[in-house]
């Protein structure tokens, strides 16, 4: 079932649908026959899911996005871009994997189905990855795209309203944009956030870390949410600080935001601590939580995952 609100009935395994108890067997069926991901290197993860090998379903490569070069300030940063005419607004996405795997393009299925759906322009960033370009390369990619849309949105696409979000690692670089660009005070034209299954305390939720070597099968380990944030936060770095952990910033004045979470992700806390800090800064928020749900569970066909896309896009629809 999905919830709109916390409540102990979002938590209750009786609760759980019949096609997220499916989904969960099913994914638990793929991993069995797979090495744990976190002993796999990024670099074949990243060739496996390029390839459509992977855990999730693969999407295909799209006719219909533009790539470009977008510059800022002397910074450059690619991004893919889906353009319509006469949009109401533009999403600007930010993808998942970690900050370590992923790519602008890997999503070109879901992202073509939101421009038409939303009648939105798409832009999809292809930000720098780690290890090789570990913290600060992705948010300060993710900035720059950024300021390069809040300075050309009206020049380029005929709008100037912004929805940012991101799945995973795009929630929280979203979120850690999003603080950035208060610092600027460019926060004006973003209208909503939508942040899917985040991660936004890098010290680690308890969620996470109470599934340490548990023996229980989940899309994203405790062992996986590890490596990837030592991959990416290398050397001595703050992990208290807002730009690494988006939960310790001030949240005062950010655009209304939509939370999604399944109750088996192991980033439960991450969203639920997340949401609550957004309100208690007095910004605007709400909340889906999909009991018994895993993580990217909304990469995997389901009636389920079909309602909680209609509630993401009414909720976009509410604030542009």
């Amino acid at each position: 079932m999905i919830f709109t609100s916390i409540s102990p009935d979002a938590f209750d395994i009786k609760n759980v649908s019949k096609d997220i108890h499916e989904m969960n067997n099913n994914i638990a069926s793929l991993l069995s026959n797979v090495p744990p991901s976190h002993e796999i290197p990024f670099d074949v993860l990243q060739d496996i899911r390029r390839n459509g090998g992977g855990l999730l379903p693969s999407q295909p490569i799209s006719k219909h996005a533009e790539n470009r070069v977008i510059e800022h300030a002397s910074k450059k940063v690619s991004v893919r871009i889906f353009s319509i005419e006469d949009p109401q607004f533009i999403y600007l996405h930010i993808h998942g994997g970690g900050h370590c795997i992923g790519a602008a393009d890997m999503q070109d299925q879901s992202l073509e189905k939101v421009s038409k759906d939303l009648n939105c322009v798409v832009i999809s960033v292809e930000y720098r990855l780690a290890p090789k370009n570990p913290y600060p390369a992705a948010p300060d990619d993710c900035e720059t795209a950024a300021l390069w849309l809040v300075e050309n949105s009206k020049k380029e696409f005929n709008t100037e309203k912004i929805i940012i979000g991101g799945e995973s690692a795009g929630a929280n670089l979203s979120a850690v944009t999003l603080q950035r660009l208060k610092d600027k005070d460019m926060l004006g034209p973003f209208k909503g956030a939508n942040l899917i299954y985040g991660s936004y305390d890098a010290r680690l939720t308890p969620s996470t870390v109470r599934k340490r070597g548990s023996n229980e099968v989940f899309l994203l380990s405790f062992e996986m949410i590890k490596k990837f944030r030592d991959s990416y936060f290398q050397g001595n770095i703050d992990l208290s600080s807002p730009d690494v952990s988006p939960i310790q910033g001030d949240l005062t004045g950010m655009p209304p935001a939509l939370f999604t979470v399944g109750t088996r992700d192991l980033l439960l806390d991450d969203s639920l601590f997340m949401y609550g800090r957004w309100l208690s800064y007095g910004s605007k928020a709400n909340i889906i939580i999909v009991t018994g749900a895993d993580h990217a569970f909304n990469a995997f066909s389901s009636a389920t995952t079909k309602s909680v896309e209609d509630k993401i896009s009414k909720f976009i629809k509410s604030v542009v």
